[in-house]
């Protein structure tokens, strides 16, 4: 009996030293894989339950334009981009401490931003024809000299032995300069500084709109007066041929027909948006209405088979000024030339003049910002047999 009992305890002691090292390490790291897991699946839950949440807010925003989607609030999109990167990184690496510190207490308060509890309301008129339908270069200095073709080769039969005849071609030159068109805007230090507005970016977008409606009103109605920069106007060019009468579908055919042929395939109409009172109603000789609602043709609107511009800057149907419509290819007809873009100045130390008032506003003693918007440019007619304008009498 002693033998076989001491065989049995031999036999226990044996099967205890083959556990000890390899199994114990391994039931370890089971256990630890297991609760890492176990850990991850509940942060990622709780994760997920935040992320759908946000995204919800996102898109109640984004809806409404307001909050972080609210134009110019640069800053806090730069924030909420980092929490996110930064949350997304520590889920991925497992870092429960930083996923802990992302999410506890007011780390992520930008996440949810309220809404925007100034906004400024205005109506925005869209200008800056001349630059789309302009043949528009940029200069590298403040003048361009630009040539047109004045007599051209001639071309004939010549008999046997006859004398074949000789034309001069001539070239004509005209100079565009470019002219300066500026704007300052002062500002108080808040204003500048405040969170919910970006002023700056709504003033600057202002003065934008600002410079191409005096460009539209230079290049289009310009009578060579400093109120349009001494520029002259398609309207105003004496050289550019018109048609005159009112605005009839007679009318509207003879514009068509004096126009020559080459400059055809790419002209369009140019009228103010008060005359489609007129240009709706007009019919043709089998009653056929010749303006097409652009509704019913690919969204682009045609009077008598052509593309119709709406130029804001042009006379109005109750205007005094007898232009009434242009028809032609524009980048033929003319050129349009800047240098370089908008230039910006800001400046705290400055007296500016406020033109609402007739007075004087010094920026450093009232604690603001005067800021400066220059910018040059200027067109000339190069082409004039290119357009056709419509005027309501002889001029």
């Amino acid at each position: 009996m002693d033998k076989k009992e001491n065989v049995k305890e031999e036999e226990v002691v044996e099967e205890e030293v083959e556990e000890t090292e390899e199994d114990v390490v391994k039931s370890i790291k089971d256990y630890v894989k297991a609760e890492v897991d176990l850990n991850i699946a509940k942060a990622k839950s709780e994760i997920d339950k935040d992320v759908e949440a946000w995204k919800a807010e996102q898109k109640a925003l984004f809806e409404k334009k307001a909050g972080i989607h609210a134009d110019g609030v640069q800053e806090k999109r730069a924030r909420i981009n980092t929490y996110i990167r930064d949350l997304s990184t520590a889920v991925l690496s497992s870092d429960f401490s930083k996923v802990k510190e992302l999410t506890t207490g007011d780390a992520g308060e930008d996440i949810v931003d309220r809404e925007l509890s100034v906004e400024i309301r205005h109506l925005q008129t869209e200008y800056g024809v001349a630059r789309r339908e302009f043949f528009t270069t940029q200069l590298s200095k403040n003048s361009y000299d630009a040539n047109a073709l004045v007599t051209d080769v001639t071309v004939g039969w010549v008999d046997e032995g006859a004398v074949i005849s000789t034309v001069s071609v001539d070239l004509s030159q005209s100079e565009l300069k470019l002219k300066k068109l500026a704007a300052i805007a002062a500002m108080s230090r808040e204003l500048l500084q405040d969170q919910e507005l970006d002023l700056f970016s709504f003033i600057a977008s202002r003065v934008a709109e600002g410079f191409a409606k005096a460009e539209d009103e230079a290049f289009f109605i310009g009578d060579g007066s400093s109120t349009y920069g001494g520029f002259t106007g398609l309207l105003e060019n004496a050289t550019v041929q018109e048609v005159t009468g009112t605005l009839t579908v007679a009318k509207i055919y003879e514009m068509i027909d004096t126009l020559p042929q080459g400059a055809h395939a790419n002209a369009k109409f140019y009228a103010h948006r008060t005359q489609l009172s007129v240009i709706r109603q007009l019919t043709d000789g089998d009653n056929r209405y010749i303006y097409q609602n652009p509704l019913a043709v690919s969204g682009t609107p045609t009077l008598a088979g052509y593309p119709l511009v709406l130029v804001e800057a042009m006379p109005s149907a109750t205007s005094d000024n007898n232009g009434i419509m242009l028809f032609g290819d524009l980048k033929k007809a003319t050129i349009l030339g800047y240098r370089s873009g908008i230039s910006v100045d800001r400046s705290n130390s400055a007296v500016v003049r406020n033109q609402a008032n007739d007075g004087d506003v010094n920026t450093f003693t009232t604690d603001r910002e005067a800021i400066r918007w220059v910018t040059r440019v200027g067109a000339i007619t190069i082409l004039p047999s290119a357009v056709i304008k419509l005027a309501k009498s002889e001029s």
